[in-house]
């Protein structure tokens, strides 16, 4: 049986489900419905939809087919007029069979459920989280609980390495995972991006690729525009549509560690997104799962700020652009998109969904461990979970020295680095203009030299051809005008020396600095 394509909704009064089944028989049509469950069958398509309120039979329910569009209307009266039914867009979630579905099971899907916990122990979508404070440390009962062998979402995974062997060895940073603690797969990350990061890359970014920084900064993806569409496209909800109907019941503590993970995964989206500026391209589902921790490591935070501090560090040690004025916009990205809701968190993770898929490089495994499960458990999270998570995000408080990668002690070392060359190079431009400066004066003297020997001799014959007397003619006036000239070429004599002395004093410190 097939699915149709369909989409449900609402007005004060009534709900209307919209079915395209272009090679349905009319005349062989069922419709029923009861309270919160809704069946259509006509061969070849199947659908039940598990609605969020009930609806009732009292002889205004309708159907319509539009020939034109291959496509019924159905309209159901709400059992309470003025109800608003939640969430009619989470198409995965009105595919799922819940618990007290109450009509027959004719040609049923196969619901998975899973069964580490009870009903009763799952509502937890009210209950407040201290974000700020490990919700829970891992202890040696956890450990020996795990096996050392468990990851994936909510770590439901097991023997995934043994499976594909080399295949998805060359996907994940870790190894050996089965074979590992949580704890271990920790310390091992964080050696490994110690030993990785780059001082020359980090200052080279900051120094040189100032501009395009800038630029990537300032980019608004959709979440920050002022009308930010959160409505699913037709790809969308096409694959909401054929993602597993599964109801996944989970413990408080899990959803914690669930929801730490979504804020990994998002940052290394949001990174993606920006610096491309929504150009995603065949290294976005390399960038993407290896700025997550969660993804390349299997990592499982304690705090939301350890995950924020995980985050931020891959960020400064793996792309292309490691920046921190970069990172530290991208977190505030990831604080929007939570805010935004319920549906832009959808959005992101089907975009990450089709980016592994179509990556090529057998990355579509994440989505398997991870992407596919978050895609069906969102469209059951709460919106108060939403802003609390959001509201906490935007509080944390991380400083360079958090990442403990020596940021701050690079950039001062770095900061009089460039002041001693800057000063050498003050230094050599002096000293070159000092030796010009010397060259010109001693062509200069050279000249002057020439022409007081020309005019010597010119003196000379004119002196003989004079009479004696014209000699003792001189006045007064001569002679002061004479000291006066005597006294500007002493100063000009002064000034040069002077000049020389500073020159050479530069030239000593270039010499010296070299």
């Amino acid at each position: 049986m097939i699915t149709p394509a369909f989409s449900v909704a609402q007005d004060f009064g009534f709900l209307y489900v919209h079915i395209k089944a272009p090679f349905a028989k009319i005349g062989d049509t069922e419709i029923d419905f009861f309270e919160k469950q809704f069946r259509f069958f006509s061969k070849p398509y199947f659908l039940r939809l598990s609605l969020p309120a009930n609806v009732v039979q009292n002889g205004n329910e309708t159907v319509t087919w539009d020939a034109d569009s291959n496509t019924f209307c159905v309209k159901l009266p709400k059992l309470n007029e003025g109800e608003h039914f939640e969430d009619l867009d989470m198409i995965t979630k009105l595919l799922t069979v819940s618990d007290d579905m109450k009509m027959k099971t004719f040609l049923a899907p196969k619901v998975e459920v899973s069964d580490s916990c009870e009903k009763n122990d799952c509502e937890c979508d009210e209950e407040e989280y201290d974000w700020h404070f490990e919700q829970k440390q891992w202890t040696e009962s956890d450990q020996l609980s795990l096996n050392g062998e468990k990851y994936g979402f909510a770590n439901n995974y097991t023997g995934v390495f043994a499976r594909f062997g080399e295949e998805l060895h060359s996907l994940v940073d870790i190894r050996d995972p089965e074979k590992k603690t949580i704890l271990e797969r920790r310390a091992e990350r964080i050696a490994t991006e110690t030993a990785q990061f780059s001082d020359d890359h980090y200052l080279a970014d900051l120094y040189e690729q100032q501009e395009l920084i800038l630029n990537l900064i300032s980019f608004r993806p959709f979440w920050e525009k002022e009308k930010c569409n959160d409505e699913f496209t037709e790809d969308e909800v096409f694959r909401l549509k054929n993602l597993p109907k599964k109801q996944f019941m989970i413990d408080r503590n899990t959803k914690y560690h669930l929801l730490l993970g979504l804020v990994d995964i998002l940052f290394a989206f949001a990174f993606e997104t920006r610096v491309t500026e929504e150009e995603f391209n065949v290294e976005s589902g390399w960038t993407i799962t290896k700025l997550s921790s969660t993804l390349s490591w299997f990592e499982i935070h304690d705090s939301l700020k350890d995950a924020v501090i995980a985050s931020l560090r891959r960020s400064l040690c793996y792309p292309l652009y490691r920046n921190w004025d970069l990172s530290i916009k991208v977190l505030n990205d990831v604080a929007t998109i939570i805010d935004r809701g319920k549906r832009v968190v959808l959005k992101c993770f089907l975009h990450i969904h089709k980016i592994l898929n179509e990556s090529g490089d057998s990355r579509y495994i994440f989505n398997d461990l991870y992407i596919t499960d978050y895609c069906v458990w969102l469209q059951a999270v709460k919106a108060a979970t939403f802003e609390s998570l959001a509201a906490a995000l935007k509080r944390v408080e991380v400083t360079k020295e958090c990442l403990n990668l020596d940021l701050t002690l690079l950039e001062k070392a770095s900061l009089l680095a460039l002041e001693e060359k800057n000063n050498a190079d003050k230094d050599e431009a002096v000293c070159r203009l000092s030796n010009i400066h010397i060259s010109q004066k001693n062509d200069r003297n050279k000249v002057d030299e020439e022409d007081s020997s020309s005019f010597t001799s010119t003196d000379s014959n004119e002196s003989s051809n004079s009479s004696s007397n014209s000699s003792a003619e001189l006045d007064s006036d001569d002679y002061d005008s004479d000291t006066e000239n005597s006294s500007d070429l002493s100063g000009e004599s002064s000034s040069e020396n002077t000049d020389m002395d500073l020159n050479t004093d530069a030239c000593k410190r270039y010499e010296r600095s070299r």
